[in-house]
């Protein structure tokens, strides 16, 4: 077994993933632990607990986190990197929470809107990216991040550009437990595929006109021609078609190479889908992968210094 070297922590709003590593960034070891709304104000605490066998264990190695601990109600608030941002600045940028645990920055960005943005963790599944050789050193290339706040990144060689936002997975969450128009609380979310494709189709259709379609998830169900269990699943694949049809008109420069898709693998496939609906090569990139690949090349490079 390889000699541990670091701590990578992963710290996304809903949970952790805390690795303990060798300094080739291989995963030893993985643990879950409670994502940073549930961890607000003992971030410090929930790292020690998770980590206090490692520790004890392989003495006080350093540990690299990236994600929303870095946030405003975070362990401890780390700056953004203004775009265009070199990737590989993350490392120097990275901030020390105490001694031996570092936090990498978020990145901010005026978005194609005019608006500000911002993102934090997914900087670093792209630089993890760039290091598994799925991003492109050279030339222009458009990533997608799906999940709770889905980013859109425009890069240039490793530069990120500019990114857009768009909180689809937070959007449907809301509608199925919030609203009427998707499921009643006694209608088990389930994944149909037929469903959901029907819903992707919809948003090709009829494209920006998602407030007049959402509709459609109760009235088909009125009028049996979607099943309450599959409501979920149109509406879903119409979030997803209309998320991805808005990003690729926003993008239109960049109409010709694959898009990198960063995630867990049933959101990274269902963006692919999506993606082929419009004509466009997907290229999948696990993003807990992505992530660790990220965290260990602010690692390896932290100690060259």
């Amino acid at each position: 077994m390889s000699a541990a070297a670091f701590i990578a922590v992963d710290w996304g709003t809903s949970n952790a993933r805390f690795a303990l590593c060798d300094d080739a960034a291989r995963a030893l070891e993985v643990r879950e632990g409670p994502g940073a709304a549930q961890a607000r104000g003992k971030f410090a605490q929930a790292f020690d607990e998770a980590t206090a066998g490692w520790r004890g264990t392989h003495g006080e190695l350093p540990a690299f986190m990236c994600g929303m601990v870095g946030s405003a109600f975070g362990w401890l608030e780390a700056p953004y990197l203004p775009c265009p941002a070199d990737l590989y600045e993350l490392a120097e940028s990275s901030v020390p929470i105490r001694a031996g645990v570092h936090v990498a920055p978020g990145m901010r960005c005026t978005n194609p809107l005019g608006a500000p943005d911002v993102m934090r963790g997914e900087e670093t599944q792209l630089l993890g990216a760039l290091c598994l050789g799925n991003l492109s050193k050279s030339g222009r290339q458009l990533a997608c991040l799906p999940g709770t706040h889905t980013k859109w990144v425009s890069l240039s060689g490793g530069v990120v550009q500019e990114f857009l936002t768009a909180p689809t997975g937070e959007i449907f969450a809301l509608l199925c437990e919030h609203s009427v128009l998707v499921r009643d609380k006694a209608t088990p979310l389930t994944h149909s595929p037929k469903d959901f494709e029907r819903g992707l189709a919809e948003a090709v259709r009829h494209p920006g006109a998602f407030l007049h379609q959402i509709f459609q998830a109760r009235s088909l169900r009125l009028d049996k021609q979607l099943s309450a269990e599959g409501a979920a699943s149109w509406a879903s694949g119409l979030l997803i078609g209309a998320d991805v049809g808005g990003a690729l008109t926003m993008f239109a420069a960049q109409d010709d190479a694959p898009v990198l898709v960063i995630g867990t693998p049933k959101l990274t496939e269902s963006y692919a889908l999506a993606l082929a609906r419009r004509g466009r090569q997907a290229i999948q990139v696990d993003g807990a992968q992505a992530a660790l690949a990220g965290l260990g090349n602010i690692f390896q490079e932290r100690q060259r210094k």
